[in-house]
């Protein structure tokens, strides 16, 4: 199993909608409002962020895109360590992590039976390397969950001018990557390049579907989506149904009309690297390293928008991560973990203008208890203006909230208000749209005795899994 089993294990169970908390409770949950995620969604979600590393043969020439000329044998790391990327993902609060096993280039960092254009010709390890190897085992054994990134685009093989040729030759590809290296939890397909080529795109599905039926297959996939840009950067209303169109619908033939879509759930993931501009190790990159502060924005604009942030970290010619980003990805961890450490909401005493049922299994409480498996929801024919108040018991200092949503049951919520009161009367401090799986809201720093979460618009009762306030001390 690809995705780490406590997770999985908890997203088969959100995914039955059972009273919460409360196998014997009298009301009926909501009715989930369709589409909803699968459990490997709903487990790839609750990982929020993980690692994306580009490293490949172009790694050794300080470019981005290479055109499948360079020389195999100018692919040599030095100093190899796979473990270190994993650890230090995981140090980072990193859940999964992504390898690129082929660029466009059609360079393998692993040796494919395929091609000689890979690793085999290579010095490194006496031709007996095997990037993806090294951290798949590394994932597996560390608890990271495994994906791995193939073009489709291949700039040097020549069967690529041959669709049939190439289709065939790209699922020996996928063959051996989904067959040789365990559990993978993402197989990830950029849309660059392609110069008309016609892909095979169910034929790929239908692989993955057979030989690792639990892989999502991502950006030109069934089951998540590009956010759109390589800034990591998700729109403040997003919507994890989409109208999918043809090109991804599963068992759609290549002569399905282009109009032809389906509403599913694909939720969107945001890409960027760590080095503005660089996928790629550059020897003079540091420059480009972005701050603290950049890459805290990126993490409240992704995952704090209900999106999943992959940040790229490029491994060095010594096939290292180099020392300067892995300092950043601690610091900036070690700042959202002091922020979101204390939820000074939690535990305290708590109202609500509806509760499903007038049943405490479906109470305000619910959303306050820590408990990934239950929710505050109200009746079904209440489904905007209703609020969750939250008395602080004392004034205190805050400055960030959170609201979760049980999107086992699938999305719903609109748009939300969150108010404070301090003395008498009640002051807005937030309006926002969409919740989803995360929503984190900034605001500057405000001192409440109470906070006031209104759903102002829903698209069927509210299910709030999760409510928060905090303060942080770090911008």
């Amino acid at each position: 199993m690809s995705i780490p089993n406590a997770i999985l294990t908890l997203c088969m169970t959100l995914l039955v909608p059972a009273a919460p908390g409360d196998a014997t409770a009298a009301t009926a949950p909501p009715p989930p409002l369709p589409p909803v995620p699968t459990a490997e969604q709903l487990a790839w979600q609750d990982m929020e962020y993980g690692m994306f590393c580009h490293f490949g043969i172009n790694t050794f020439h300080n470019e981005e895109w290479t055109d499948g000329s360079k020389d195999p044998a100018t692919f040599n790391p030095t100093d190899f360590n796979a473990r270190q990327w994993v650890e230090t993902a995981k140090s980072a609060g990193m859940n999964y992590l992504v390898v690129t096993a082929k660029h466009h280039d059609g360079f393998c960092t692993y040796p494919t039976a395929q091609t000689d254009y890979s690793v085999k010709m290579s010095p490194w390890r006496g031709g007996k390397g095997d990037v993806v190897r090294g951290v798949a085992d590394a994932c597996h054994e560390l608890g990271v969950m495994f994906g791995c990134y193939l073009s489709p685009w291949d700039r040097h093989d020549k069967r690529y001018e041959d669709s049939a040729s190439y289709d065939g030759l790209f699922k020996d590809y996928l063959r051996e990557l989904l067959t040789q290296y365990g559990p993978v939890g993402e197989v990830w397909f950029d849309g660059a390049g392609s110069k008309g080529h016609v892909y095979d795109w169910n034929g790929y599905y239908a692989l993955i579907r057979e030989l690792q039926p639990q892989a999502l297959i991502a950006i030109c996939g069934p089951d998540i989506r590009w956010v759109g840009n390589e800034d990591g950067l998700a729109p403040d209303t997003l919507w994890n149904v989409q109208e999918r169109p043809a090109d991804v619908l599963e068992g759609a033939s290549d002569k399905s009309p282009a109009t032809s879509v389906a509403r599913v759930w694909w939720p969107a993931e945001c890409d960027v690297p760590i080095r503005k501009g660089q996928w790629f190790y550059h020897t003079d990159g540091e420059k480009n390293l972005r701050s603290v502060k950049e890459l805290l924005d990126i993490y409240y604009r992704s995952v704090g928008h209900g999106a999943t942030l992959l940040l790229n970290v490029s491994p060095d010619r010594r096939g290292q991560l180099p020392e300067a980003d892995v300092a950043r990805l601690k610091e900036v961890w070690g700042i959202l973990n002091e922020t979101y450490k204390l939820n000074l909401a939690q535990g305290k005493p708590a109202t609500a203008t509806n509760v499903r049922g007038k049943d405490s299994a479906y109470g305000p409480d619910k959303a306050l208890d820590g408990d990934p498996n239950t929710y505050w929801a109200t009746d079904d024919v209440i489904v905007s203006s209703q609020s969750l108040t939250v008395d602080l018991g004392a004034p205190a200092v805050i400055n960030r909230a959170m609201i979760q949503e049980y999107i086992a049951l699938g999305q719903r919520v609109e748009a939300y208000t969150l108010e404070i009161l301090n003395g008498t009367d009640w002051k807005e401090i937030v309006r926002g749209t969409t919740v989803g799986h995360k929503k984190l809201d900034r605001f500057p720093d405000v001192t409440a005795s109470k906070v006031r979460l209104t759903i102002t618009k829903s698209l069927a009762c509210p299910a709030i899994r999760s409510f928060g306030v905090y303060r942080a001390t770090t911008e």
